[in-house]
């Protein structure tokens, strides 16, 4: 028979939960926190409407740029680049460099738009799409659990299988947010919760041919779409 003492316990556990909320709970079980996520590190996050935001930390170099002349610079290369493609492709949504501490947000309407502003590869779509643009997956893979990697590597065949999921694939050194729970990452890749991996720093220093940082995910069904408002830098 349960005694007075643990029944009062419980239910002082219980009044607890419901005055705190199941958050409580989520964290004496370790529950992944990826709602919960922001970027302390340049990073990149994938929206579920397939727009891209890139937030960018740096520490302001004086010896070669004032603040404003940082951020004219910017601006005229956004510009540019908008001339010459789409208007409000690339748009700066926050630029602030207090103290030599810069971070900019930078919203891209697609994926091509990233990759060409930055000269670099980086894809965002389906894993059918990016084998038909020629996109090879050279493994090995490790399989994702919530924010758990796996220690044992799986051929690319398995995740490569999996026609319904999405991938990320990046040569960019940013930490990425996609929209969906992640299943497979690629190797040197870290993850760091359920919907947000980076290449891990032996990863960092692999030859570039090498460095590609793959993450496949399932979307989510409520995937998120970022409805800030955005405004152009003048």
């Amino acid at each position: 028979m349960r005694s007075a003492g643990f029944i009062t316990s419980a239910a002082a556990i219980a009044c607890a939960l419901c005055l705190t909320g199941c958050s409580t709970l989520d964290r004496i079980i370790g529950a992944d926190d990826w709602k919960d996520w922001t970027p302390t590190t340049t990073s990149i996050q994938v929206h579920g409407d397939g727009t891209l935001t890139e937030t960018i930390f740096d520490r302001l170099d004086q010896s070669w740029y004032q603040g404003n002349e940082l951020q004219d610079m910017i601006a005229r290369s956004m510009n540019e680049y908008n001339a010459s493609n789409t208007d409000g492709a690339v748009l700066v949504t926050s630029y602030s460099d207090a103290g030599g501490d810069v971070k900019v947000s930078i919203d891209y309407r697609t994926w091509e738009d990233f990759a060409r502003y930055n000269n670099t590869v980086f894809f965002s779509g389906s894993m059918l799409d990016a084998q038909l643009q020629g996109f090879l997956f050279p493994g090995p893979f490790y399989e994702v659990k919530g924010s758990e990697r796996s220690d044992q590597t799986v051929d690319s065949a398995e995740p490569v299988s999996h026609k319904e999921y999405s991938v990320v694939i990046s040569d960019s050194g940013h930490t990425v947010q996609v929209p969906g729970e992640i299943r497979y990452v690629g190797e040197g890749a870290q993850v760091i919760n359920s919907h947000v991996a980076g290449m891990s720093e032996e990863g960092k220093k692999e030859e570039a041919s090498e460095a590609s940082l793959y993450i496949i995910y399932e979307k989510d069904q409520d995937s998120y779409t970022k409805k800030e408002t955005k405004k152009e830098l003048p």
